[in-house]
């Protein structure tokens, strides 16, 4: 089959959201069907400037078709018409100009769209509140599939959401408190749902690699016997779990792990200040961050920064760790919370991430907290009980082991478009 995924930006510094979404969906997808990705020159949603060339690119084995957009985003224009239409009332007029502002605006991309979408079998929608999907999805609705990343928003009050959702033909979610926000707050009832999801490729654990002799360095004579070496022979210290993090690092003692960037607007900045009366209540306990530092964080002894990482060496890093935070509520990939179940290592996430709290219900792979108390005592039953952690753990692996195979979310991405291709 051949899919046009369209999304409001596309590029692997894109972290989170609908569009980092649609970039782990069409890399994987790719290795099956043939995958187009149109999308904007723009890469920052606060000015949606072009900042790529327009045209046409492969990147990690998908094709990528870049249109230019028309108009940047006025900060303060559009919070004025905020101000006037978000509150309620508003004409289906007021509501497209506000889409409209909202971005990404690209007229050439929806022409695209408009002269070639006979050549794909499937359009694929990311983002519902976006221009890009509020002015190409009527084009060829019988063929199209959106992915609307739905949370509360003042703007999910609009009425031109329910004319495009009864175009609907097929719905896919990242998660299921997706799937519940649209049927309580826009009466989805589409012909065809599922929730997909976003797949987990856990790494294999790692040792500390030995140092290699030369046999030319030690030459046995016949008196002497040669003995194999045994790995069990090898101290605990070079095979626990994630010991070249671990080392690298200097992490001698038990920690803690936040995966994400380090923000005030995504539950970071929350997150330091429990975490500080945890440390203060409870010792000899470290916290490592592992993303980029978008805030000014506290100068304490039990903060460490190892940076921006690759993908194989978070891995490591989740496995080397003895409980992984998360705390962004805004997080409907959950994808830190599901990296570090598929290695094994139990998450406290925050209650108000639904994401995150439905995947640790279903797989008992860690706890989450509401306050400072709660965080507090939860990240104690973690830390302080290796038993605990253990079962949480390995629960937490069998769970992403049955759901988050990227072989079972391709299987169920493929359902879901399969009933439109049918129709």
């Amino acid at each position: 089959m051949k899919f046009a995924f369209i999304s409001p930006r596309y590029g692997a510094e894109i972290a989170g959201g609908p569009e980092h979404g649609a970039r782990l969906l069409a890399e994987q997808l790719s290795e099956r069907h043939d995958v187009d990705v149109l999308t904007t020159c723009a890469s920052n949603p606060l000015t949606w400037r072009n900042e790529t060339s327009e045209g046409v690119d492969r990147v990690r084995g998908v094709i990528v078709r870049r249109f230019a957009v028309n108009e940047p985003h006025d900060a303060m224009e559009f919070q004025r018409l905020s101000s006037r239409v978000l509150p309620g009332g508003q004409s289906r007029q007021d509501e497209t100009e506000w889409v409209r502002r909202f971005g990404p605006s690209s007229p050439a991309l929806i022409e695209f769209l408009k002269r070639q979408h006979r050549n794909y079998d499937v359009l694929v929608y990311f983002s519902l509140l976006h221009a890009t999907t509020l002015q190409g999805f009527p084009i060829a609705p019988e063929r199209s599939v959106l992915f609307p990343h739905l949370q509360i928003h003042p703007a999910l009050r609009f009425g031109i959401w329910l004319d495009l959702l009864r175009q609907a033909k097929a719905i896919g979610y990242f998660s299921a408190c997706e799937r519940a926000v649209g049927r309580a707050f826009l009466q989805i009832a589409p012909g065809a749902e599922e929730v997909v999801g976003i797949g987990i490729d856990a790494a294999h654990p790692q040792t500390y690699p030995r140092h290699q002799e030369d046999p030319a360095d030690n030459p046995v004579t016949d008196d002497e016997v040669v003995v194999e070496p045994d790995e069990k022979t090898e101290p605990d210290y070079l095979t626990g779990r994630g010991v070249p993090f671990r080392r690298r690092h200097r992490l001698d003692g038990p920690f803690a792990i936040y995966g994400g960037r380090v923000a005030s607007h995504n539950g970071s900045e929350e997150m330091l200040e429990h975490f500080d009366a945890f440390a203060g209540a409870d010792g000899d306990i470290s916290l490592v961050l592992m993303g980029a530092k978008l805030m000014k964080v506290p100068d304490a002894p039990y903060l460490r920064h190892a940076g921006v990482l690759p993908d194989r060496e978070r891995m490591v890093a989740y496995d080397a760790a003895d409980v992984t935070l998360a705390p962004d509520s805004g997080d409907l990939l959950a994808e830190t919370v599901l990296e570090s179940l598929a290695v094994g290592t139990p998450v406290l996430a925050a209650a108000m991430n639904q994401a995150a709290v439905e995947h640790l219900r279903r797989s008992n792979g860690g706890l989450y907290y509401a306050n400072r108390e709660e965080f507090v005592e939860a990240l104690r039953t973690i830390t302080a009980d290796s038993a605990t952690r253990g079962k949480m753990g390995e629960s937490g692996r069998q769970y992403i082991q049955q759901h988050h195979r990227w072989e079972a979310v391709l299987t169920r991405f493929e359902r879901l478009t399969s009933k439109i291709k049918s129709r």
